[in-house]
């Protein structure tokens, strides 16, 4: 790695498995939200919010 490049910071992009994951999981949630266990519903949450990785994010304000 030369000067000019920076390391990537954070997780990994979400895998398609993940996102097929994800999709499933939403299907079982919207559908009917009392038939998902409490685990399968912090997964979604993990995977929801790797999803959203590196969208929205700002440039950093550097200067006076």
């Amino acid at each position: 790695m030369n000067s000019q490049q920076v390391a990537p910071i954070g997780p990994a992009p979400i895998s398609l498995a993940e996102w097929q994951e994800l999709a499933s999981l939403k299907a079982a949630i919207d559908g009917y939200p009392q038939s998902v266990c409490p685990s399968r519903q912090e997964r979604f949450t993990e995977l929801m919010v790797k999803s959203l990785v590196g969208k929205g994010d700002r440039p950093l304000i550097t200067g006076p």
